[in-house]
């Protein structure tokens, strides 16, 4: 199951990759990067939390690196 999911973000990827590289000129070449760059980091992250949806999310990883600095302050 989890297998097309993976296979149908692929496609929705593939699809969001060829229009936006159309549109982007011969000469924009750090834009076609950076256009890659982040739907690349976009897929991994979407392909990691469909393996696993039971990950912490942003929010209780800067509370978890900034609660100790939150202690330090209310003594």
């Amino acid at each position: 199951m989890k297998a097309w999911l993976v296979v149908g973000m692929l496609i929705i990827v593939g699809l969001i990759w060829w229009y936006e590289w159309s549109r982007l000129e011969r000469e924009y070449k750090k834009e076609k990067a950076a256009v890659a760059i982040l739907l690349c980091l976009a897929m991994l992250l979407g392909v990691i939390l469909m393996v696993n949806p039971d990950l912490p999310g942003p929010t209780q990883a800067v509370d978890r690196l900034f609660r100790p600095f939150g202690k330090m302050l209310e003594k």
